[in-house]
């Protein structure tokens, strides 16, 4: 499950279970948050299937980059 920080529930008390809604959240403010490695693998697996500005699609499969070479 992916982690949502306080800053961005201001309109929950508590996030919904949808893990596409989390992803989405997270990918708004991408990257002031969201750059973890689990929370980047579940963006780049499912980032077609959120609505996401040109820029932030590439940027997110720069952070997986960075993150799979840090990996070996």
């Amino acid at each position: 499950m992916v982690d949502i920080p306080a800053e961005l529930l201001w309109d929950y008390t508590e996030p919904p279970e949808d893990i596409l809604w989390r992803l989405q959240r997270i990918a708004d403010f991408f990257p002031a948050y969201g750059t973890n490695r689990n929370t980047v693998m579940l963006l780049f697996k499912h980032r077609d299937k959120l609505k996401l500005e040109a820029g932030k699609y590439r940027l997110i499969g720069i952070y997986k980059e960075v993150w799979d070479e840090n990996a070996c």
